[in-house]
């Protein structure tokens, strides 16, 4: 999360109040303003975040995650994590009792959502949730929580590591966007094989250098993206040597050209 010299308003997390959910599954709405961060917090339910409108970045120890306007996020019961936006969000929370979906595992997962979910959140929002609820109110949460298990994941995770090999590197990149660095120069600067430091890409962050690094620019652009800079712009500030080169990356990886998903949003 870039701090740009802005002060960020900290928000406490709504449902802290609550060791419990009042009912199975819980909805919330909640509006963020720029430069806010709900700080860093767990809780005893899973939970998806939806992203009406806004860029959202969720933080955990693993890694950072983007989640663009119209996507969610899903997080798992007791994982560590803080939610922020640069220019403001409006989020649709859904809570849900542990166990109800379990295809994600344990791991904050970024999911692309499709019109169906985006409806059955629309009207649930709209409910009052009670333990009296009315039955064909509940019965459409529960279509929710099965349509919610079959959304299909998108790569969206910046795996990141506290690992004394890896850290200088990760940190070094993630302030040079543009760099092309190889893992030859990097084993010459830190004194490792370049196969040393490739094993160790794949052992704690589970993919490659060039993935990561392909990886570290696509949130990148994303975030330029939301802020409207011209496409050209971004793909010389993140060192493409061409324009196309940057559209086939970000295309391959969002299925959308980067002008297109500007217009998304």
């Amino acid at each position: 999360m870039s701090t740009n010299g802005q002060n960020w308003k900290k928000l406490k997390p709504r449902l802290s109040v609550y060791q419990h959910l009042p009912t199975p599954v819980f909805m919330k709405a909640k509006e963020m303003p720029p430069f806010s961060q709900v700080v860093n917090h767990q809780h005893n339910w899973d939970q998806l975040i939806y992203a009406l409108s806004g860029l959202l970045e969720v933080s955990s120890d693993r890694g950072d995650y983007v989640i663009p306007p119209q996507q969610a996020v899903w997080i798992p019961a007791t994982k560590q994590h803080s939610i922020a936006t640069i220019n403001g969000a409006q989020l649709r929370s859904v809570h849900l009792n542990r166990g109800l979906v379990n295809v994600f595992g344990e791991k904050i997962t970024v999911l692309t959502v499709d019109q169906l979910v985006k409806e059955l959140i629309h009207k649930a929002s709209g409910f009052e949730f009670t333990a009296e609820m009315d039955m064909t109110q509940q019965r459409l949460l529960y279509v929710l929580v099965d349509q919610i298990a079959l959304l299909p994941e998108v790569a969206l995770c910046l795996p990141l590591s506290q690992d004394s090999l890896l850290l200088p590197i990760l940190n070094w990149q993630q302030a040079h966007p543009d760099s092309n660095k190889t893992l030859v120069k990097w084993s010459s600067e830190l004194g490792a094989s370049s196969k040393t430091i490739a094993r160790r890409f794949d052992s704690e962050l589970g993919m490659t250098f060039s993935r990561w690094r392909e990886q570290l620019k696509l949130h990148k652009a994303i975030h330029w993206l939301n802020e409207r800079r011209p496409v050209t712009q971004i793909a010389l500030e993140l060192g493409y040597e061409s324009l196309p080169a940057f559209i086939q990356m970000f295309k391959r990886n969002m299925n959308v050209t980067p002008g297109k998903f500007s217009d998304q949003k």
